[in-house]
């Protein structure tokens, strides 16, 4: 029986595939480029990724578990939750303003890598986040039930949260926006008036 590889190498060996990357460039990247980058017989890479497209997929997943791990840092157990949904964005924001061109970069791998699998690609990416976005859902549900938040509709409320920070990463890329003001606003002039008043 063949040995899988470790799935701790595999991480490591895509981050610093990435980071490899970054340095040359990520268009017209073969494996056998990255292998030398990497400073590893070509076999050796296959080994752990069959092709561009599964080091991609693991790319990808590592710089996820970097955002959520950074995310979760910032966030306080015991915030109300409409404070730590605006502590949720801005980390989330934060965590692409302080490596500008890691979405340019990604996105970019992802055309070389996956380029005929846009939608395992959103889905996979969309599994990843949705037990946290169902989590967020039932904590906003339970402070409205209880009075902490005023009445509106968790799930909508949550994914207009995430649309616009999407919307800001997009700004940030597309114009070079500062969009600190934007998510501030937003903060400050929907999230923020759903806090109920201290009984």
């Amino acid at each position: 029986m063949a040995r899988r590889p470790d799935p701790n190498r595999k991480a490591e060996l895509a981050r610093a595939a990435f980071a490899a990357l970054r340095e040359r460039g990520v268009v017209g990247t073969t494996m056998s480029e990255v292998a030398l980058a990497l400073g590893m017989k070509r076999p050796a890479l296959y080994y752990h990724f069959k092709d561009l497209g599964e080091l991609f997929d693991a790319v990808l997943t590592a710089v996820l578990a970097d955002q959520r791990e950074f995310v979760l840092a910032g966030l306080d157990p015991d915030d109300h939750p409409i404070d730590a949904l605006a502590s949720w964005m801005r980390a989330t924001l934060a965590f692409y303003e302080a490596d500008p061109q890691l979405i340019g970069l990604l996105l970019q791998f992802w055309a070389v890598g996956r380029p005929d699998a846009a939608r395992d690609v959103l889905d996979r990416a969309r599994d990843l986040v949705e037990p946290i976005r169902q989590f967020a859902i039932a904590l906003l549900q339970d402070a409205v039930r209880d009075g902490r938040v005023r009445p509106c509709a968790p799930g909508p409320m949550l994914d207009l949260c995430v649309v616009v920070v999407d919307g800001c990463l997009v700004e940030r890329i597309s114009r070079g926006a500062d969009t600190q003001p934007i998510l501030e606003l937003f903060i400050t002039q929907v999230l923020l008036p759903l806090k109920s008043p201290a009984p």
